[in-house]
């Protein structure tokens, strides 16, 4: 939210530097995302009188203007013609610097001298690009005096307000929350009508849609005149980002920003019989809004609407038939609360977002629509002529907050110590929140409206050590150590993953988990995508992969390794389910420039095989996991722009990340040595080399360190071996830790393994 600060010291008297406050803001949760002073502070630019001008002998759109200030007239080079002979003018003269950091100088432009600079709005920091001519003073300004005693210099904020606080989408609630962090002192609500004197509203509500519109207020006025509004509303509106429009309209978004309610003006003539439908969509009706955007309706949508059809979406954007024109004399004024959720889903469902949506979406304060109500009624009777003829409000506002109790142990167990009871009390007070029972052991205090976010214990401590500071907790170090969760856990082995494959020469890539179309039956569409390309979520990382590859080669890059961890995403049940994958693809040369004695290499199928191979065995990945493991030949590659051979690989990692880790137990180097035996048996080639290790591993030899598979033989001609067989050779590693072995013992050990293997009925081959 913008915000100027010079309109904020209509709400609060700020007793600390700028700079302590904007500081204390961010500490303690509202981040002040950026700040600046507005307005000439140099003393060398001063108020002067324009005593005469002539155009420029050698330039046509520039002029020779005489100024006078007390005790010197000056020559002045100028480009602008909105000023006249006697007008006030904001003089730089020569050494001063602007706003924008430009120092000016005596110069002489197109051979004639300018003692100065007459500046104008946008040059003086006053407002944005765009302004045309000088800043004309009011011709009451004292000469000579500097122009910042004159305007009076502003500080634009830009505040990051979190979405659990809405009550800061105002200037009223800023001031509050400054007050609360002792930084000022809260001045008196804005003068408001009382409208319970008037007549009820004229016409007739219709809330056929109270789920979404709990509460809904009308008020008929009539007698305005439409006309710009007050030049101190259109600062205030331009400073906090907002466009002046008419007196009217400026009202209901002075408001707003005031108090934060959104208020909605209806020229009243666009319900002829005064009935006004507050009500859901039918299908296939449509809306004209402000702007002539045509709005496609969805039966969700909440209207409001006469008899002729919806004049507005309702907290998200008005109709323009029920605009507020020139021609418009009578007004209906809307002042609502809407649900959040509905608000939510209208505006991301049509891609709107307006000041209104945005604070409706985040719970408007229950506890303020009926004094922004009064508030707008009295600055429309007041600025826009308007007389109030009735008023009424229908439906019931949220209950307040539940009651909260505050033991004083949950303070001290979160805090660390135990501030005094009557600081607790004086900051939950700031706050608005009232003490309703105060007990030993703890207090029981009431919610303010405007704080929804306040809904248990925990949140009223750390209501208290945000305005305390973090700086008044107690420094220690805790006991102990943190175990790791299982979101640690994931994170590790993901970590490892991608370690170990970059070190292998690897490309980790990220890419959009959107596709254009959908993958596959069961894949998942957007409701509101961003575009046309982004309609879907993947169900699957290759295809992404493959659009990297394609742009990389058209690029010139003939070396492709690329990896990618991340989401799928499948509809199963009804429900979205999203898997953790892991893809890998290989392409083109081995290396992007050839080594000059041993040549290039062109990657194949067999070296994502051999990868497969290294993340099932050092890994353990679990080869169920493994979703695909293909090669594109180059004829079909050739069609997606790539002229290589492609290999594809892609895990599950769902099962491996799920799977325990054993723990790490540290054991010291080994002070003996090891005794390696070797041993190979034939088995049939359905036979896979891990129920060979099984076996081996179940013979439960002792001291047994190591099984490792070092060859793999087949004898297509079957002289050697029988056809159907294969021969599988290991290496077996003893060790004992406090002895060297015997040949005696490790022998013995070697021929029980050998038995165990013969059991299976499987042969050995002896040398």
């Amino acid at each position: 939210m913008r915000i100027s600060w010079r309109w904020l010291s209509r709400y609060c008297q700020v007793t600390v530097p700028v700079e302590e406050a904007l500081d204390r803001l961010t500490m303690s949760g509202l981040e002040v995302a950026h700040w600046r002073r507005r307005g000439p502070e140099d003393p060398r630019i001063v108020v002067a009188e324009v005593v005469d001008w002539r155009p420029h002998p050698r330039a046509d759109r520039l002029r020779l203007v005489r100024v006078r200030i007390p005790g010197q007239e000056l020559s002045v080079v100028c480009g602008a013609a909105n000023f006249d002979r006697g007008d006030r003018v904001a003089l730089a003269l020569a050494g001063a610097v602007l706003p924008g950091g430009v120092e000016i100088a005596r110069r002489r432009i197109r051979g004639e001298e300018s003692e100065g600079m007459l500046c104008s709005a946008e040059e003086l920091g006053l407002e944005e690009k765009g302004s045309e001519g000088i800043l004309v003073l009011d011709a009451g300004c004292e000469l000579g005096v500097p122009v910042a005693s004159v305007l009076p210099t502003d500080i634009e904020c830009l505040l990051e307000v979190t979405p659990n606080r809405p009550d800061l989408l105002s200037y009223r609630g800023i001031a509050r929350e400054l007050a609360a962090l002792g930084c000022g002192r809260l001045l008196p609500s804005p003068p408001a009508a009382s409208s319970s004197t008037f007549a009820p509203f004229p016409g007739r509500v219709v809330l056929e849609a109270s789920d979404a519109a709990p509460w809904y207020a009308a008020a008929l006025l009539e007698g305005i005149e439409i006309k710009p509004s007050p030049p101190w509303m259109q600062e205030h509106l331009r400073r906090s980002g907002a466009r002046p429009v008419n007196v009217v309209v400026d009202v209901t978004n002075f408001v707003l920003f005031e108090l934060g309610e959104p208020l909605h003006a209806f020229d009243a003539d666009a319900f002829p019989d005064g009935e006004i439908l507050v009500r859901r969509a039918s299908p296939g009706e449509r809306l004209v809004a402000l702007g002539d955007q045509e709005i496609a309706l969805d039966p969700a949508d909440l209207v409001i609407a006469s008899r002729r059809g919806p004049e507005a979406l309702a907290g998200v954007i008005g109709g323009r038939r029920s605009s507020i024109s020139e021609k418009t004399s009578r007004v209906v004024l809307e002042c609502a609360w809407f649900l959040p959720k509905v608000i939510r889903a209208a505006a991301r469902r049509h891609s709107i977002s307006t000041e209104a949506s945005y604070r409706f979406e985040r719970r408007v304060d229950p506890g303020v629509v009926w004094a922004a109500r009064e508030r707008a009624i009295h600055l429309l009777t007041e600025l826009a002529g308007g007389r109030l003829v009735g008023t009424s409000a229908y439906g019931a506002l949220p209950l307040d907050p539940a009651p909260i109790r505050l033991q004083a142990r949950t303070v001290e167990r979160i805090c660390g110590e135990l501030p005094p009871p009557a600081e607790i009390e004086d900051i939950l007070g700031r706050l608005g929140l009232e003490l309703l029972e105060k007990q030993e052991a703890g207090w029981l205090w009431k919610v303010p409206s405007h704080r929804a976010d306040l809904e248990g214990e925990v949140d009223l401590v750390e209501e208290i050590v945000r305005v305390r500071g973090l700086a008044g907790l107690p420094s220690r170090v805790s006991a102990g150590w943190a175990t790791k969760s299982r979101d640690d856990r994931r994170w590790d082995r993901r970590e490892a993953v991608r370690s170990a494959l970059a070190g292998r020469g690897w490309q980790e890539c990220l890419c959009l988990p959107f596709a254009a179309s959908r993958p596959d039956e069961n894949g998942v569409e957007l409701s509101h995508p961003a575009n046309a390309d982004f309609r879907f979520l993947r169900s699957d990382l290759t295809s992404g992969l493959l659009v990297v590859a394609r742009m990389n080669w058209a690029k010139g890059n003939r070396s492709l390794r690329l990896f990618e961890i991340g989401r799928v995403f499948h509809r199963r049940g009804g429900r979205v389910e999203e898997r953790e994958h892991l893809a890998i693809l290989a392409a083109g040369e081995e290396a992007q420039e050839p080594h000059w004695l041993t040549g290039g290499r062109r990657l194949d199928f067999y070296d994502v095989k051999g990868l497969a191979d290294f993340l099932e065995g050092s890994f353990a990945f679990p080869g169920e996991a493994r979703v695909r493991l293909e090669r594109i030949p180059r004829e079909e590659a050739a069609k997606q722009g790539i002229d290589a051979e492609i290999a594809l690989l892609e895990y599950n990692l769902e099962p491996w990340l799920a799977q325990e880790w054993a723990r790490t137990v540290f054991r010291p180097l080994p002070i003996y040595p090891p005794v390696r035996r070797d041993i190979a048996v034939v088995v049939d080639e359905a036979v896979t080399h891990a129920e060979v290790r099984r076996a081996v591993e179940a013979s439960r030899p002792p001291c047994l360190e190591r099984v490792h598979l070092f060859d793999l033989f087949r004898d297509p001609s079957g002289a050697r071996l029988p056809a159907g067989k294969k021969s599988l050779a290991y290496a077996l590693t003893f060790r004992a830790p406090d002895r060297t072995l015997t040949d005696k013992e490790v022998n013995g050990w070697v021929e029980a393994v050998k038995n165990a293997l013969r059991s299976q009925g499987w042969s050995l081959r002896e040398a």
